[in-house]
């Protein structure tokens, strides 16, 4: 009996199933499937963060700098906050048409 056979004789098993027992079937090689995968990716994961040296990468981070302007504490005050808190509170109020 060749392979190709014995895969006939199984796919007509499993054609003859019950659905119920089919979708069992599935999601058993979905998840034993999904949780091998995961294992791999776990490993490849864990195999590529071993291979950083962060002592080496840390010397090569520059943070970048920002020059602010030095703002006067009464130019804050006149912003304009006021002006847009009244003009929102003039949209929302509805229309009496």
């Amino acid at each position: 009996m060749t392979f190709a056979d014995k895969n006939r004789i199984f796919l007509a098993k499993l054609r003859n199933l019950p659905e119920n027992r089919k979708k069992i079937i599935l999601w058993a090689v979905v998840v034993v499937l999904g949780l091998t995968m995961g294992v791999f990716w776990i490993r490849g994961t864990m195999n590529s963060l071993s291979k950083i040296d962060i002592n080496k990468e840390m010397q090569n981070v520059e943070i970048l700098q920002i020059d602010m302007p030095d703002i006067p504490a009464q130019n804050l005050q006149n912003t304009g906050v006021q002006n847009n808190q009244s003009s929102i509170k003039n949209t929302t109020t509805p229309s009496n048409k």
